[in-house]
């Protein structure tokens, strides 16, 4: 009898010392959502490929694991979910931005096709941008504009640059198009990158309209030719835009201050806003109304202020829509919370 006891007794005395010990405490996570959706992708795939390997092949006689499964199911979810979120280019670029000075690129102007062009399906035409070289750095011919969204219009993944391009110059760059079958509103993106194969500023747009056979089409211009009746119109240039924190971390809410700049070539009544965009889910902005008023010729200078009451990561620029239709380089920043 007391053998029984004994035998009875020790488990459960075992038993009691492991249920007493202390639990270990979790590790604090970070707070970097991008290491968040790293590490969930990696931990996710280790666990079903360890999953995959220690769980033996079910017979039709024998009863699958729940638990086991459900654990499964729920980490395929969280993989699932972790692609999703990392946008892939379409053209294969790494999807970085070069933050420093030295390779900067600013839309200048349309020079053929204004955005709501008219075209009949299936017509080909081509799209010519603008580009001033704002950085430090001389272009070469292994600088391109690349297609990264939006609608393609048969065009090519890349256009390479053909000539070199000095600090302070400006380029025309050209692609090849061809207006989709159906009637509707088209817009595709493109972004120069450099010798690294990293984006370098903030992307230019080609938007056409496609009409059927039967209505009345616009031709797409091409440069004017000056006469003697004819008024030389303002220009707008060197655009730029700046923020007087792109990373701050502090007590919220905060105010973020934006400083704009831009040329007239002579004195011109103008109208511009404050665009803004953001890479965290859930978040927008709330954004002053456009606001016109008249400048004299020469440099000129508008601010913006916002503030902001939760951790984010987003841009702004100053996009000019009259007297003619121009946007700055987007400016990034970024605002982390905390007590």
């Amino acid at each position: 009898m007391l053998k029984k006891i004994l035998i009875i007794g020790v488990p459960l005395l075992l038993l009691s010392l492991a249920a007493c010990k202390p639990a270990t405490p979790s590790p604090t996570p970070t707070t970097n959502p991008s290491v968040l959706r790293t590490a969930a992708a990696q931990t996710a795939s280790a666990f079903l490929t360890a999953t995959a390997q220690a769980v033996p092949t079910q017979t039709a006689t024998s009863t699958p694991d729940l638990q086991q499964t459900a654990m499964a199911q729920t980490q395929a979810a969280l993989q699932t979910q972790a692609a999703a979120v990392t946008a892939t280019p379409t053209t294969g670029i790494t999807p970085t931005t070069d933050l420093s000075l030295v390779d900067r690129a600013t839309f200048v102007k349309d020079v053929t096709v204004p955005d709501g062009t008219d075209f009949k399906p299936g017509e080909a035409f081509t799209k010519t941008w603008r580009l001033q070289n704002n950085g430090t750095s001389t272009w070469n011919t292994n600088f391109a504009l690349v297609f990264i969204s939006g609608d393609k219009m048969s065009g090519p993944d890349r256009v390479n640059l053909t000539s070199t391009v000095t600090p302070g110059n400006q380029v025309d760059i050209s692609v090849n198009l061809t207006a989709p079958a159906q009637p509707g509103r088209y817009r595709g993106y493109w972004k120069m990158v450099n010798t690294a194969s990293k984006f370098v500023d903030d992307a230019v747009y080609v938007e056409i309209d496609v009409v059927s056979a039967s209505s009345p089409t616009s031709t797409a211009p091409v440069a004017a030719t000056s006469t003697a009746t004819t008024t030389s119109p303002v220009t707008i240039s060197a655009l730029s835009m700046a923020v007087d924190t792109a990373d701050f971390t502090g007590a919220c809410p905060h105010t973020f201050v934006y400083t704009g700049k831009f040329t007239l070539s002579a004195p011109a009544t103008v109208t511009n806003k404050l665009e803004a965009g953001s890479t965290t889910p859930g978040f927008t902005f709330t954004l002053p109304p456009a606001q016109t008023a008249a400048y004299p010729a020469g440099e000129q200078t508008v601010t913006f202020s916002l503030e902001i009451t939760q951790s984010m990561t987003g841009w702004v620029q100053l996009h000019i829509t009259a007297p003619s239709d121009v946007a700055s380089n987007q400016a990034n920043f970024t605002l982390t919370c905390q007590p």
